[in-house]
């Protein structure tokens, strides 16, 4: 049982308002309007629909959203083209080299959620799961930071639904090649310096001046996908996007970051005071989820595109 000084996630209680009558009228519709799209989701999704992406901004319901998310994340396909079945990976007799990493990593997940303190359900399937994965994936094995993710799902969803939303995110979504070699993930640094440049330009020159590159604050962004840095409800809503619109929300989600801490950034007096602002997991805590959200997909207008052509500058950089 949660204590009352808990949210239904089991993290403290934020100073959130419980919506209206009307409010819940709304989101009794919105979720109505949810459940007669879900037969045609996958239709909506090959098509590149601008509805589908506009309720996805709007957010999904929670009374809803695990019935859209594994839609969204194609979980049947991933169990077909998958070669092992969840439940043969957690009854295998496989001895796993990473389960003692795995061990103390379960520990340091969300240590102030008491569904996830150690010993407890929640925390035995976190280690079954990331133990799943590393068996799957061994080029991989396991990476640290897929327990933040994998802890964030397990307050939605049980452990077979996380596995194969992970399986998704690792294969469809092209994780794989950032847990496996983290360099990859240089190409998505440079591209967000490049970003970060044209649309907070007194932000980049602060960053210049201090000599900070991306890679120092943004590395536990883009390997966690935000989870173990933005509380839960706006986790939820990027990951909502994320499922739909890939990369693009992440470096958006990166750029609102930037320009909510702006101020901050702009008058601090050294590189330690910049990081320590980009790293402070408290301030979003009571931050609107809904501001948050139009910050990052109104403010920052870029394409895939122009992503695409910021990789190839990249790759054109490492071969000089």
């Amino acid at each position: 049982m949660i204590a009352e000084n808990r949210d239904h996630y089991g993290f403290p209680k934020q100073n959130t308002q419980q919506p209206s009558k009307e409010e819940m009228l709304k989101i009794n519709a919105r979720i109505e309007k949810w459940r007669k799209m879900i037969p045609k989701i996958p239709q909506l999704m090959a098509n590149n629909d601008s509805k589908l992406k506009s309720r996805l901004r709007k957010g999904i319901p929670e009374g809803i959203r695990m019935l859209i998310w594994p839609c969204l994340a194609e979980i049947d396909q991933m169990k077909i083209q998958a070669k092992r079945t969840y439940k043969e990976l957690i009854e295998s007799q496989e001895i796993s080299p990473h389960d003692s990493q795995i061990t103390l990593d379960v520990m340091r997940t969300f240590q102030s959620n008491d569904l996830i303190k150690m010993d407890t359900i929640t925390s035995q399937s976190l280690f079954t799961v990331l133990r799943a994965i590393s068996l799957t994936f061994q080029d991989m094995g396991y990476c640290q930071g897929l327990n933040y993710l994998a802890g964030s799902f397990l307050l939605l969803m049980n452990d077979e639904l996380v596995y194969w939303h992970l399986y998704s995110l690792l294969t469809k979504y092209g994780c794989l090649d950032t847990y496996i070699n983290p360099t990859n993930t240089l190409k998505y640094f440079y591209a967000l310096d490049i970003l970060i440049k044209q649309f907070l330009p007194d932000v980049h020159a602060k960053f210049a001046k201090f000599n900070i590159v991306p890679f120092y604050y943004a590395a536990e962004w883009f390997i966690t996908l935000f989870s173990s840095i933005l509380p839960m409800q706006i986790f939820l809503r990027v990951t909502d996007i994320f499922w739909y619109e890939h990369h693009k929300t992440t470096f958006r989600a990166s750029l609102a970051i930037l320009k909510i801490r702006k101020e901050e950034i702009l008058t601090a007096k050294s590189m330690e005071q910049v990081i320590a602002i980009l790293k402070d997991q408290k301030f979003f805590n009571n931050f609107d989820p809904e501001k948050f959200i139009k910050i990052a997909m109104k403010d920052f207008i870029f394409s895939k595109k122009d992503l695409r052509k910021y990789y190839d500058l990249f790759a054109a950089t490492q071969k000089k």
